[in-house]
């Protein structure tokens, strides 16, 4: 089985809210430019699109460390909202603070016109998955 790489692939949300995979810095992350699809009832940036591209940012930077057999998920999230946003561009780039063999540990910043909007800490489990049977 070949498994996608998140720093590659587009899958439905990602396109959806226009999601970009970003390198920068050693860190690894993502972008979007803000639409009307990003936005709750009260014109600022839905909590749920800022917390989609922080996981985002941060299962990408973890599969760098894992094996060609193996996946991770997300285990827990601690987001931070800190300014709202509206409109521009908002980037997530994420780091590595320990690549576990079982649980790899993250931190993530987003910013919008070079303000942090958005901080978070969070874990991700790696899952081996099942050698496939010989044919």
């Amino acid at each position: 089985m070949t498994l996608a790489n998140p720093a590659e692939s587009i899958y439905p949300l990602a396109d959806f809210f226009g999601i970009e995979p970003v390198r920068e810095d050693g860190r690894i992350g993502c972008r979007t430019v803000i639409n009307e699809n990003h936005l709750n009832p009260y014109g600022m940036v839905h909590g749920g699109v800022l917390f989609t591209m922080i996981d985002q940012a941060m299962g990408t930077a973890a599969h760098e460390y894992l094996d060609s057999n193996q996946i991770c998920t997300t285990l827990e999230i601690h987001i931070r909202y800190l300014k709202p946003v509206s409109e521009g561009e908002i980037e997530v780039l994420a780091t590595v603070l320990n690549p576990g063999r079982r649980i790899v540990q993250l931190e993530a910043k987003a910013t919008a016109s070079g303000r942090v909007v958005g901080a978070a800490t969070g874990s991700f489990v790696v899952l081996t998955l099942p050698e496939a049977p010989a044919s």
